[in-house]
C-alpha cells in the first residue's frame, strides 16, 4: 500500500488561478470575463407579493459588500466576506427587472389548497400549478434569463407538516453529512422543489428557487455572505455564464467526464431509468435519459445491457458533439455501482466507434474503510491511498489547509476507487476526481464529497417527473 498527499487543486479564473471559487471570483473576475457572458441579467420573479418583494429588497441589498460571518474561532477563508454584485467588482455583472417582470400569487389562492389539501401530494401538486402558470407567461412573453421562485415561509412551513399519503422509506434513513454553507432543506420539500424544477423544465428558461426568509436569515441559516455567494454564483451560472474551470493541462488533448445514475420510477416499482450526464473541462455538456431497466431477482443493483451501455454512451456523445462541435479524445465514465461485463464491452465499443482512444471506466463509492492522523484532527482532504492497481481510497473531504479547519458536521468519509477499466494513470484519475468536486456551481464551498459527474446525474435522476431527453447542465 502507498500513501500520498494531492495538493488542493486550482481552478481557472478570467485573469489566472486561485484554489477558492469566492477569492477567485472576487480579485480575479469569472472565468468568461473576456468572452460572451451574462453582464446583466434580467430576472423575472414569481411569489407571493410580500415574498417577492422581501426578495427583491434583499437582492438590492446584495448590490454591496456583506460581512463574513464572525465566531470565536474565526476562519476567514471559510466564511468570507461577499464582495457584492455589481459591475464594478466580482462577478462585473448585475441584475435588472422591471414591474412587467414580477408575477404576483394570490394570498387566497394559496391559503384555499392548504386548507381544502388532504396530502402532501396534493399540497405540491396545487402549489407547483400556481408557479407553473406564471413561469409560462413570464417565458412566453418576457423571456427573461432565469425565473426566481420565491418561497413564502408560511407555506414552506405546511409542505413540512403536511401528511404523505405512501411515504417514502428514504425519508427514514439518517440525515446525511451536510457541508457548512449548503441549505437545511427538509425531504418534504426537496419533492416540492424537484417537482416544480421538472415541471419547469418545458418552457426552457432557467428557475432560481429562494425561500423569503432570506431577507431576515435565522441563526440556524447560513451566514449572509454565505447565502450570498451560493445565490448569486448559481445565478450567474444560469444565466449561461462559467463561474470558473478546471485547468487545461494540455490545450490538445480534449477530455470528457460523464456521470452515469440510477433512479427509480415515481410507482416505486423495480424499474430503474438510467441518466448520463457528459461534460468538458469548462462545464460544457448535456445530460440525457436512457432506457428503462428491469432489476433481474438474483442482481437488486440496477446494471445497463450491453445494447444499452452502447446506445446511451453513443447518444450522449451524439449530443454532447451537437452541443460543442467536438468528439472527445479522451473519456472518463465515473458510477456508483460495480460495472457488469456487459456495460464493459458496451461503453469500449460504443468509444471504439466513435474514434475516442482514451477510456476510464470507474465506480466511486464511499467507503466503511477509515484512515486515522494522530492527535483529533481528521484526514487531510488529497489524502490517497493505493491498495492495489485497480483500488484505492480517497478522501474528497477532511481537513482543509486553506479553511485551516475540517468544515463538515461529521467525521468525513473516503470514497473508494475502483478502476474497472483504465487507460490513464491511477494517481492521475484520483486528482482529477479531487478537482471535479470543486466543479458544482450550486454551491462555493469546494470540498464536496463527489465529483460533479455523480453529484448533476444523481440531481437530475431525483427529479422524477422530467419527460424532457436532453437538458443543459
Amino acid at each position: 500500500m502507498r500513501l500520498r498527499y494531492i495538493e488542493e487543486p486550482s481552478l481557472q479564473f478570467g485573469l489566472g488561478h486561485h484554489i477558492c471559487p469566492k477569492s477567485g471570483i472576487y480579485s480575479l473576475n469569472p472565468f468568461d470575463i473576456e468572452q460572451v457572458r451574462p453582464e446583466k441579467i434580467t430576472i423575472g420573479v414569481v411569489g407571493k407579493s410580500d415574498s417577492v418583494d422581501a426578495v427583491l429588497e434583499w437582492i438590492d441589498s446584495c448590490k454591496t459588500h456583506i460581512d463574513g460571518k464572525e465566531s470565536k474561532t474565526p476562519h476567514p477563508n471559510l466564511f468570507m466576506n461577499f464582495c457584492g454584485f455589481n459591475k464594478n467588482i466580482g462577478f462585473k455583472c448585475e441584475v435588472n427587472y422591471d414591474s412587467t417582470y414580477l408575477r404576483k400569487l394570490n394570498n387566497s389562492d394559496l391559503e384555499r389548497i392548504v386548507k381544502k389539501a388532504d396530502s402532501l401530494e396534493t399540497i405540491i401538486t396545487e402549489i407547483t400549478e400556481l408557479y407553473l402558470a406564471e413561469i409560462k407567461f413570464l417565458s412566453k412573453n418576457k423571456k427573461p434569463d432565469v425565473i426566481l421562485c420565491a418561497l413564502p415561509e408560511s407555506i414552506m412551513k405546511h409542505i413540512t407538516a403536511a401528511k404523505e399519503v405512501a411515504p417514502d422509506q428514504e425519508n427514514d434513513v439518517a440525515a446525511v453529512e451536510k457541508d457548512v454553507d449548503e441549505e437545511d432543506i427538509s425531504k418534504k420539500e426537496q419533492n416540492f422543489r424537484r417537482n416544480l424544477k421538472a415541471k419547469a423544465m418545458q418552457y426552457n428558461v432557467p428557475i432560481q428557487i429562494i425561500r423569503d426568509r432570506v431577507a431576515k436569515p435565522t441563526r440556524e441559516m447560513q451566514d449572509p455572505a454565505t447565502i450570498a455567494w451560493n445565490f448569486f454564483t448559481a445565478l450567474y451560472y444560469k444565466a449561461s455564464g462559467t463561474p470558473w474551470a478546471l485547468i487545461r493541462k494540455d490545450s490538445a488533448e480534449t477530455t470528457c467526464y460523464a456521470g452515469i445514475s440510477f433512479f427509480r420510477s415515481r410507482d416505486r416499482d423495480s424499474t430503474q431509468t438510467s441518466i448520463a450526464q457528459i461534460f468538458n473541462e469548462l462545464g460544457k455538456g448535456v445530460i440525457l435519459r436512457g432506457e428503462e431497466i428491469v432489476l433481474q431477482k438474483n442482481d437488486r443493483t440496477p446494471h445497463l445491457s450491453e445494447e444499452q451501455a452502447y446506445n446511451l454512451l453513443k447518444q450522449s456523445l451524439t449530443e454532447y458533439y451537437e452541443a460543442v462541435k467536438i468528439f472527445p479524445k479522451r473519456l472518463v465514465i465515473h458510477k456508483t455501482s460495480n460495472f457488469s461485463e456487459d456495460e464493459i464491452f458496451g461503453f469500449t465499443q460504443s468509444a471504439k466507434d466513435l474514434h475516442i482512444n482514451q477510456l476510464d471506466l470507474i465506480t466511486l463509492q464511499v467507503s466503511d474503510l477509515r484512515l486515522y492522523r494522530s492527535g483529533n484532527y481528521p484526514p487531510m482532504r488529497g489524502t490517497h491511498l493505493t491498495m492495489s492497481d485497480k483500488h484505492h481510497l480517497l478522501y474528497t473531504r477532511g481537513s482543509v489547509p486553506y479553511y485551516e479547519t475540517y468544515p463538515g458536521k461529521y467525521i468525513p468519509r473516503a470514497i473508494e476507487v475502483k478502476l474497472a477499466q483504465h487507460d490513464e494513470s491511477p494517481n492521475i484519475i484520483c486528482d482529477e476526481i479531487l478537482s471535479l468536486t470543486k466543479m458544482n456551481w450550486n454551491n462555493t464551498q469546494f470540498d464536496r464529497q463527489m465529483p460533479i459527474t455523480i453529484e448533476c446525474a444523481r440531481n437530475v435522476g431525483e427529479i422524477r417527473e422530467c419527460t424532457l431527453n436532453c437538458v443543459r447542465i
